[in-house]
């Protein structure tokens, strides 16, 4: 019998549409979105949850460093520190067992900023405590091509096109860099997904071009992380 997702891949930060995210292999969701109930109904569909590798929201803690992404309010951490090691594992396990398939693996850039080898490290130590689970990276290009050795899929945000100051193409200089980081995702044994904004045709027939070109599935959203289940259609 054939498949009946449409798409492989998709996000919704919201609540409920469970029926519209059938249409998807795997899905990245909030993890406060949707009770185990929920995401039991919406097998065979995989629901993926955000989790986050190098920023934290939370109250102040021993593994947060001063500095801060204003934008959303958290604070960048020491992704070697043992008790964010922990966490993670105790949060990435807690999730599974809530009926999550799969982790998609945010700021990963920001992690390794502070440190490729501890960043490098948690990710392994993630993947040995969540066995088979579905683990998506979103960037994290300086963990290549160790990163490979963790990670089942990765999503290249940005590829083509920036959400900041409104959805507009990226520099000529960082659309050639992003091109050599795609050829180099090539040769490796990873899904490989483009994530662009776009709030016109045009915009949107460009990136998806662009990131087939490049070997990259592409996925194009009208707003920032909402990609919604009739954002990919042509």
């Amino acid at each position: 019998m054939g498949s009946t997702f449409s798409r492989p891949l998709g996000f919704y930060y919201g609540q409920g549409r469970l029926e519209a995210l059938r249409l998807y292999r795997r899905v990245v969701l909030q993890p406060w979105a949707y009770t185990p109930e929920e995401l039991a109904r919406l097998a065979p569909t995989e629901a993926l949850a955000y989790l986050s590798l190098g920023e934290d929201p939370g109250p102040p803690a021993p593994w947060q460093l001063p500095r801060e992404n204003p934008r959303w309010g958290t604070r960048l951490v020491d992704p070697g520190h043992p008790a964010w090691v922990a966490r993670v594992v105790e949060e990435a396990l807690r999730l599974l067992a809530q009926g999550f398939r799969g982790l998609f693996l945010d700021n990963l850039d920001q992690a390794a900023s502070v440190s490729r080898e501890a960043t490098l490290a948690l990710l392994l130590t993630l993947r040995r405590a969540v066995g088979p689970a579905y683990l998506l990276a979103n960037r994290g290009f300086a963990l290549l091509p160790q990163m490979a050795d963790a990670v089942d899929g990765v999503v290249f945000e940005a590829f083509s096109t920036t959400w900041e100051g409104g959805p507009r193409p990226l520099p000529r200089p960082l659309l050639r860099a992003n091109a050599q980081t795609a050829l180099t995702l090539a040769g490796l044994s990873l899904e490989r997904f483009s994530l662009d904004y776009a709030d016109r045709p045009n915009l949107a027939r460009f990136a998806r071009k662009r990131a087939l070109a490049h070997g990259l599935f592409p996925l194009v959203a009208k707003e920032r992380h909402l990609l919604l289940p009739t954002d990919t259609e042509g």
